[in-house]
């Protein structure tokens, strides 16, 4: 689904676009028409939906260059291995707790053996993805014509990272699941879902500038997409959570 000039959705799930697989989250492309980058990988089971996706709006799959994930939840990571796989020259980026994590290969720090059964099928199976780039929370790295910036934004897992995105003068946020439209977060009950970190994360946001707002479900924001951190602003003052989404 083209967006922008540069900017397409290629994956989004039920609580999303409905794109592509109900599992998957908002999958982001960025694109100078020859190479492109990518956001998130989504849960991996409909890897040809999203290619068909790409297709439709011109774009060769085998031209993605790079995956920066946001965290090693399955609905976000569970696609990497697969496109690993199939895309010659991949290169995943992450931050340093995925990077364990990844590393790890262990479904338990992903919570993923408690939400199987009741978010995900039983047969939902998640293969972890080897890492070629960990950056630290305020690196950049250039990523074709664009500078991509990590923060580290525990909350919603320990692990959590959103990016800065800049690319012919326009900031994105590209937020994972730190925060969502409106100001609402996602709280869950998991080990390392933490609301003080969550409340941490969302101060750090507030100090970055950007235009756009794009974030792992539901609905994004071209123009005043800081607006969304504005909303959850006065819970976090306040030392409450945000509502829920």
């Amino acid at each position: 689904m083209k967006i922008t000039g540069n900017l397409h959705m290629i994956a989004s799930g039920s609580s999303g676009f409905d794109l592509t697989d109900v599992l998957d989250c908002n999958v982001f492309l960025f694109t100078d028409g020859r190479e492109h980058h990518i956001f998130d990988a989504g849960a991996g089971r409909d890897i040809d939906g999203l290619f068909a996706a790409m297709r439709a709006d011109g774009l060769d799959p085998m031209a993605i260059r790079t995956l920066f994930l946001t965290h090693g939840h399955a609905d976000h990571s569970g696609g990497a291995a697969e496109l690993a796989t199939r895309i010659p020259g991949l290169s995943i980026i992450v931050g340093p707790r995925t990077a364990d994590i990844l590393a790890a290969n262990d479904e338990r720090l992903i919570n993923l053996d408690r939400v199987r059964g009741k978010f995900y099928p039983l047969d939902y199976r998640w293969v972890a993805p080897r890492i070629d780039r960990v950056l630290r929370s305020g690196e950049s790295m250039g990523a074709g014509a664009l500078k991509v910036t990590l923060y580290e934004t525990p909350g919603h897992s320990d692990d959590h990272c959103c990016y800065i995105v800049e690319r012919d003068g326009v900031s994105s946020l590209v937020a994972g699941d730190a925060l969502f439209a409106g100001g609402k977060v996602i709280l869950q009950d998991i080990e390392d879902c933490s609301v003080s970190k969550t409340l941490a994360s969302i101060r750090t946001l507030a100090e970055l500038e950007f235009e756009q707002f794009l974030p792992g479900h539901g609905r994004f924001s071209l123009r005043n997409g800081k607006r969304h951190v504005d909303a959850a602003m006065p819970f976090v003052e306040a030392g409450a959570p945000p509502p829920q989404l």
